[in-house]
């Protein structure tokens, strides 16, 4: 079946306007989660930490909605009662969001004061947490650049090599903007919960034990086997973890 350029740009017009749409609810939020974070917020502001916590906890884990802001305050409520290893699985959300130095800092100080290990940054991680960063932006270029090539394709329509040219650039777009719009580059780290975390050889309570995990620690997450997951330590070696004993940072 051979197309014409008529349909061949109903089609990517259909292709961009389903984009555009994705795009524009990238950052939405509605109006009730909007009033339950400034509530969240009043309280934080008047001390009251306990039901400011709640209320975000709650936003976060049922409507996964969050901002750079409220996850600092997460942070900083969990800090301030001992909790490390929540602090410090916040904080690796935000970063994730931000990729703040400051708050690299603050991570790497509160595990260097309670040796914790994992925290260890390289250039890629925070190449990962800079295009989280900017994804919204990135999706916008690409939603562009598809626009400019459809047009382009309108006015060359009777040059058949532009066509072919912009086709592929269309699909290689196309291709682009799924995989931005789908997570694109991801992290897949895990913070130990508490104590009494087992690395196990395999994924079974009665595979042989490894070694103890220490609350807060960083591990890499390789997969996923029934509730248990595939792990990497920073010494590069490996094992299996229960899925409740972790904080999945994505």
């Amino acid at each position: 079946m051979i197309f014409n350029v008529k349909q061949i740009m109903r089609f990517f017009l259909f292709l961009i306007s389903f984009y555009a749409l994705i795009f524009s609810q990238i950052s939405f939020a509605n109006s009730s989660i909007e009033s339950e974070i400034n509530r969240a917020d009043e309280f934080f502001e008047s001390k009251q930490y306990i039901d400011a916590f709640n209320i975000y906890e709650k936003i976060l884990e049922e409507d996964r909605v969050y901002s750079s802001k409220m996850l600092l305050r997460m942070a900083f409520i969990q800090e301030g009662q001992g909790n490390y290893a929540s602090a410090l699985y916040y904080l690796n959300l935000q970063y994730g969001l931000t990729a703040d130095r400051g708050t690299l800092n603050k991570m790497s100080k509160i595990a260097e004061d309670h040796n914790l290990l994992g925290y260890q940054y390289s250039d890629k991680e925070y190449l990962t947490s800079l295009f989280n960063k900017m994804k919204s932006e990135i999706g916008g270029v690409i939603i562009f650049l598809l626009i400019v090539c459809v047009v382009l394709m309108y006015m060359r329509r009777k040059e058949q090599h532009s066509i072919t040219t912009l086709t592929v650039a269309v699909c290689v777009l196309s291709v682009l903007a799924l995989w931005a719009f789908n997570g694109g580059m991801k992290r897949e780290l895990g913070i130990v919960k508490g104590s009494g975390a087992l690395l196990m050889q395999g994924p079974s309570a009665g595979s042989k034990n490894i070694s103890n995990l220490s609350s807060g620690e960083r591990l890499k997450l390789v997969d996923q086997d029934d509730i248990w997951y595939k792990v990497v330590l920073p010494n590069d070696s490996e094992g299996y973890v229960r899925k409740g004993m972790v904080f999945e940072v994505k």
